[in-house]
């Protein structure tokens, strides 16, 4: 039989042994039931025939390896690291026919792991090596993976979810004695097969392959039916007391305070607003975080207007969502110089009025309903497939598309994004993107809510000087932007600005060589990279501490599949490079009324988006971007990345200065390209020459230069090349 190894350990028990193995579960799985309500999910992955057998999980607490053993029923023996065994207060546990000491210090001990399993005998490996200090993964080590690797061995992937809160954890704030506890099974995943690979990277590929799986049994560990409003009660329940957003108003909210706003804000606009769809157009403030989640509780669907638009598109906007009422700020239109007539004919609630109107027994309702939100958290079958909030597009490449994204598609990538970014319970995140903007909306509100952490919500990402002193005075540990903004934030903050920074994040555009390095030269400070759409929730693939190369936008998130189509005029290089396509639950429902590309995205491509980029997969598995399709020109039938020429000469011409790189058509070449700049001193030659020295043909020369004193902007610092084409 395929099990017969462990069937002979089993019954070679003797029956005393038998009967106390099976009181010892017993009165283990009482215990647990009384402090932590033990629930397993995936118990019918639980193997029953093996010949080799590794599983793995994280490791936060003590009693990580007592709860595996008592609800898996596996006969495994549990890896131990001699130096932790031999310690006073483990010692007396740990001689007992259920462990295995290593030293992890020396190779020599794996010898012993991988005799172990070749015998037969299952093992329980946490490839971490130690409890974590976060709640999230920390470093894998390469044992484990060389392990499996060696032995040929099958592999099941736990989660172990709650036992960080435990009192068995590591010390930190919010330890409890009765937290409940969930163990996930994943699928078992076959023998680890590297021989397509070099002998001498196999090792660290193998121990790569680990952290994927625990980073994708994390997510399946998190996916189930829920919408942003049970959530969110759910967690201003469980952390109470716990500052969740501030802002520079000083309107700062706990979670208690925040729900308990929501619920008010929530009430008195689903009553006084007609239409499903409720426009909001405010700037990054608490409030406007409360307005958002008030409306998920009352099943409202916010749209976030693009203020930096402009009239024409905020009516076009307003129109296409079908919107009777705008929620706003009279003082924030002041403010943008935006005048009150571009609502003319819609049902405008100004934030100044709400103010007076909400007295006692409204905030007495608001309290009730926190207290007991009954009816709030119950969600019924399809509830998680609803739409939650429509966001439009930048509009960078034509007229912009209202993207419907559903309480799935963004619980998803919350948790697909929290598999990989190391968050603390101690972190703050500093966010000045617009929260009409996805990434700012995902990681300034909606992430520390599901993470246990405290947001801080600055007005505009525009003011340079002002954000790094938020960022000193607050003591920020998080950081989210563009290239653009964190580009002036670097050239204008004090290098101790950022003294408690530990991550920065940049997304919706190319992160540049000239930002990287003087984050990393000035502040010592490593900024992480990452690649997403408005259509994807928003993110596809990010950076992290645990994996990163740098000139890439990170790996894809575990749940996302991805395939590459090539694209005619683009070397493919074997398979790896193409035009990216994307597919799981973080992927939107759709646009909105917009059939033709509906039917694109929903028929014709079966559900896979088309993300319109070409994109090279490295030898790691990381993305890294070539350009747009859109923003490619055909030259003489060769295929030329305007978005390449322009990263080549980005800063060559003053660090202030802008340059893009434009496609018109040419009688005699198709194409041919203009360079468009705000700087006057720049001649062809002197563009000419910077191209050449960086290896780039003539078809990659621009033929014209053309001046212009400012560029079109969007409202993330980009360029606006739609407007910018129609200029010239």
């Amino acid at each position: 039989m395929a099990c017969r190894e462990s069937e002979r350990s089993v019954s070679e028990e003797s029956a005393p042994w038998s009967i106390y193995v099976r009181g010892l579960r017993l009165f283990l799985k009482l215990f647990f039931h009384i402090f932590h309500r033990v629930k397993v999910r995936g118990i019918e992955n639980i193997p029953r025939t093996y010949k080799k057998l590794i599983v793995i999980s994280n490791h936060a607490s003590l009693i990580d390896g007592l709860l595996i053993w008592t609800y898996l029923g596996l006969p495994f023996k549990i890896i131990v690291d001699r130096t932790v065994a031999r310690k006073p207060i483990f010692r007396p546990f740990m001689q007992n026919r259920y462990t295995v000491l290593i030293d992890s210090m020396s190779p020599y001990s794996l010898k012993e792991v991988i005799h172990k399993v070749n015998a037969g005998t299952p093992l329980l490996i946490f490839p971490e090596g130690r409890m974590t200090l976060t709640g999230s993964l920390m470093k894998i080590y390469e044992g484990t993976g060389f392990a499996a690797l060696r032995t040929g061995a099958e592999i099941l992937p736990l989660h172990l979810e709650g036992v960080y809160k435990t009192m068995f954890a590591k010390k930190h704030r919010g330890r409890k004695w009765f937290t409940p506890i969930t163990i996930t099974v994943g699928r078992i995943q076959g023998p680890i097969n590297l021989d397509y690979i070099p002998r001498n990277r196999q090792k660290e590929e193998a121990s790569r392959v680990i952290y994927n799986m625990l980073s994708s049994i994390y997510v399946d560990a998190h996916d189930s039916p829920s919408t942003l409003g049970r959530e969110f009660i759910l967690k201003c329940k469980e952390h109470k007391g716990k500052l969740l957003y501030n802002d520079p108003t000083g309107n700062g909210a706990t979670y208690r305070k925040a729900l308990i706003g929501a619920f008010v804000l929530g009430r008195y606009l689903s009553n006084h607003t007609t239409g499903q769809h409720i426009g909001v157009m405010l700037p990054n403030l608490t409030v406007t975080a409360l307005v958002f989640i008030g409306l998920q509780l009352f099943r409202k669907i916010p749209a976030f207007l693009n203020y930096s638009s402009g009239p024409g598109a905020l009516k076009q906007a307003m129109e296409l969502a079908d919107l009777k009422t705008i929620i706003t700020s009279r003082q924030f239109l002041d403010r943008i110089k935006l005048s009150e007539t571009v609502f003319e004919g819609q049902h405008v609630i100004f934030l100044e009025d709400l103010k007076k109107e909400l007295g006692f027994p409204h905030k007495i309702q608001g309290l009730f309903n926190a207290c007991f939100p009954g009816q709030f958290t119950r969600i019924l079958p399809d509830d998680h497939k609803e739409t939650a909030c429509i966001l439009f597009t930048s509009g960078s490449e034509g007229v912009p598309k209202g993207v419907c994204l559903s309480h799935e598609n963004l619980i998803s990538n919350v948790y697909q994004g929290l598999s990989r970014i190391d968050i603390r319970e101690t972190d703050y995140f500093l966010n000045a993107l617009p929260v009409f903007h996805s990434f700012g909306l995902m990681f300034g509100v909606i992430i520390p809510v599901f993470a246990g952490i405290k947001s801080f919500l600055y007005v505009s990402p525009l003011h340079y000087r002002i954000v790094p002193e938020m960022a000193y005075g607050q003591g920020c540990t998080i950081l989210c932007g563009t290239n653009t903004f964190l580009g002036g934030y670097g050239k204008r903050a004090n290098p101790y600005d950022f003294y408690s920074m530990r991550y920065i994040f940049c997304g919706a555009e190319g992160l540049s060589d000239t930002v990287f390095e003087r984050y990393t030269k000035t502040f010592g400070i490593r900024v992480m990279s990452g690649y997403g759409a408005t259509e994807c929730s928003p993110i596809v693939s990010i950076n992290s501490a645990l994996q990163h190369e740098y000139g890439t936008v990170g790996m894809p998130l575990p749940g996302i599949e991805y395939k590459l189509v090539p694209v005619e005029g683009i070397d493919d290089k074997g398979g790896a490079v193409g035009k990216l396509y994307v597919h799981g639950k973080n992927v939107m429902k759709g646009y909105l009324k917009n059939e033709t590309a509906n039917h694109k995205y929903l028929v014709e491509d079966q559900g896979w988006y088309d993300t319109g980029d070409i994109v090279e997969i490295t030898g790691q598995g990381f993305i890294r971007i070539v350009g747009r399709l859109k923003r490619f020109a055909k030259i003489s039938g060769e295929m030329i990345s305007l978005t390449a020429v322009e990263g080549a000469l980005a800063n060559q011409f003053g660090d202030r200065k802008d340059t893009a790189i434009m496609a018109v058509s040419d009688e005699l070449k198709g194409e041919r390209l203009i360079l468009v700049t705000n700087n006057p001193r720049v001649d062809i030659k002197t563009v000419r020459s910077a191209l050449k020295a960086k290896g780039f043909s003539d078809l990659a020369c621009p033929r014209n230069i053309l001046f212009m004193k400012e560029i079109p902007k969007l409202g993330t610092g980009k360029i606006d090349y739609v407007k910018l084409k129609g200029m010239i």
